[in-house]
């Protein structure tokens, strides 16, 4: 998208921070991010590099983080990163910033689920199965016991803020259908209703020295609509590359819906998972191309609407339908 990381790192904040924590810093470099600036920091004594997430002006990112995290912890959600050091660490300190010991990054831990599908179907099948177990954690916390979680107001107001213009746009396309107009129609609706869930994870991953995975990135951590978090992780199983994703799905639903996936499940996860399809289509007219060929998105929207197995939706986004 036209004008991302165009902003200049805050180096200086950083460096700061990092000597005010550390005795022995060797260098800082700058990791692109979307919602704060991030830092590699290296050590002379060869310690373990760390990473430090620094909040920006305007976006309460990290500051929401460094409330949400530990108590999620609490919760059972320790799939969430664990802080060595943050902004409370230092009451002096301007910035609200955390620090933890550096993982896997995410493009690495995504070639880590692909290899796992080619080399160990089984193992990865049960991840499949520990993805949908933490989403079903994830989405039962109660946003009022998570610190700085966005209420179910502030979560509706983002929301309605942030897809408005996108759907404006697709809607007034000449060559938008009417059945999408009728969608589109849903999804505000949807978004205006109070959420009844908790989510807001914006499907990044990172892999810990043991093998497991930690989901980072949270743009919107708080209260979330129903099965939006689960729309989220079961997008993520595209990354295991696999040409009939059916065993992943089946073992992704035993573990969110262990009772199994009755109507109401189905119809909001559809729901969310074809209004991802139509809004990155109206984010492409508004950041891209105005003028974008949008004949694939109908296309996989369509399908998707008149299709009841997840594994379906899967195989069609992955090119095999």
């Amino acid at each position: 998208m036209a004008g991302r990381w165009q902003r200049t790192p805050n180096e200086a904040g950083a460096r700061e921070i990092v000597r005010a924590l550390y005795g022995d810093v060797k260098d800082v470099e700058w990791i692109p991010s979307d919602d704060a600036d991030v830092f590699r920091v290296t050590f002379t004594s060869g310690r373990r590099a760390r990473v430090l997430k620094l909040g920006i002006s305007g976006n309460p990112a990290v500051w929401r983080e460094v409330g949400a995290f530990p108590a999620m912890r609490s919760m059972g959600v320790r799939e969430v990163l664990e802080f060595e050091y943050t902004s409370e660490d230092l009451p002096g300190s301007e910035y609200d910033f955390h620090v933890t010991a550096e993982l896997t990054p995410p493009p690495r831990a995504n070639q880590a689920m692909a290899r796992m599908w080619a080399d160990d179907r089984p193992r990865a099948v049960e991840l499949a199965r520990w993805f949908g177990d933490c989403t079903r954690r994830v989405e039962g916390l109660d946003w009022r016991s998570v610190p700085r979680a966005n209420s179910p107001e502030r979560t509706i107001e983002m929301a309605t803020r942030w897809w408005r213009p996108h759907y404006d746009n697709l809607v007034a396309r000449p060559d938008c259908p009417r059945w999408v107009r009728e969608f589109v129609d849903r999804v505000r609706e949807h978004i205006r209703r109070p959420p009844t869930s908790f989510g807001g994870w914006g499907g990044e991953l990172l892999r810990a020295q043991d093998g497991s995975f930690l989901l980072i990135d949270w743009p919107s951590l708080g209260a979330a609509p129903p099965c939006s978090q689960a729309a989220t992780a079961l997008e993520v199983l595209l990354r295991f590359g696999a040409a009939d994703p059916t065993p992943l799905v089946e073992a992704f639903v035993d573990g969110w819906a262990p009772g199994g996936l009755d109507d109401r499940h189905l119809q909001d996860l559809r729901l969310t998972w074809v209004h991802s399809i139509l809004g990155w289509a109206g984010m492409s007219l508004t950041f891209d191309d105005p003028d974008a060929d949008l004949g694939p998105a109908y296309a996989a929207a369509r399908h998707d609407l008149g299709e009841d197995d997840p594994a379906a939706w899967l195989r069609r986004a992955a090119g095999n339908p």
